[in-house]
């Protein structure tokens, strides 16, 4: 297996209410934007490493690859997730027609405490499907509401998480499909399914957190910390 991965971080980050990029902010003393690209450099099974930034973002972003070997490419992102995403497939697509990645993960860069064993468990689920994606059951409390009135209370509603995997040729020509079409997806997945492909769905992890508000920056505070802890005997 081939693989290469996609860190999208584009982003504007309103919510977060910062003066700078969330994805430069630190957590326990290094960037977010970091740790989610040591989540790929320290993977064996990963080749290389493609960074989508905002274009205000590039100068800072582009010293990264002096640090991380891996690091191939740091390219302009979109105005949508969607087309920066596509803007970091597209800077693969030679190397994807070569032969020379066969498999792709796309992973947000404000979910910096994905684990390498949740990355594992994605590529074996690739291997046997043209996608695979983590996610958390949604609790059973979750109501469809319509027009201010509980319409019911759907089951089997899973969050979605990233990385998300897939075979590289399906999933470039999904995303040249979708421009073509003029089709915009909510996240990979959906491009892929939306072009016909099926993508299957693993359990995720509760600490693999997105960080879009100030309330996420406290609760990552405490995952990294909980981190820094011995554990039992150590």
């Amino acid at each position: 297996m081939r693989a290469a991965a996609i860190v999208v971080a584009g982003g504007e980050g309103t919510r977060m209410g910062a003066r700078v990029n969330k994805v430069f902010m630190e957590v326990d003393g290094r960037s977010i934007l970091e740790r989610s690209l040591q989540l790929f450099e320290s993977n064996p099974r990963v080749d290389q490493v493609v960074l989508v930034a905002r274009p205000a973002d590039l100068a800072r972003c582009e010293p990264l690859r002096a640090r991380l070997t891996k690091l191939s490419a740091v390219v302009p992102g979109g105005d949508l997730r969607h087309r920066s995403e596509f803007a970091g497939l597209r800077s693969l697509a030679a190397r994807i027609d070569a032969g020379d990645v066969d498999t792709v993960l796309v992973h947000d860069a404000v979910r910096p405490f994905a684990s390498r064993a949740l990355v594992d468990r994605l590529f074996a689920g690739v291997a046997q499907t043209i996608g695979c994606i983590p996610g958390l059951p949604v609790g059973r409390a979750t109501a469809l509401v319509a027009d201010g009135w509980i319409a019911g209370y759907p089951r089997n509603l899973w969050t979605v998480q990233t990385p998300q995997a897939f075979q590289a040729t399906w999933l470039l020509e999904a995303h040249n499909k979708a421009a073509r079409q003029g089709f915009i997806g909510t996240d990979t997945a959906s491009v892929v399914e939306w072009a016909g492909g099926e993508v299957a769905i693993i359990e995720g992890e509760p600490d693999n957190i997105k960080i879009t508000t100030p309330q996420d920056l406290e609760w990552a505070e405490r995952i990294a910390a909980s981190r820094r802890r011995p554990g039992p005997g150590g």
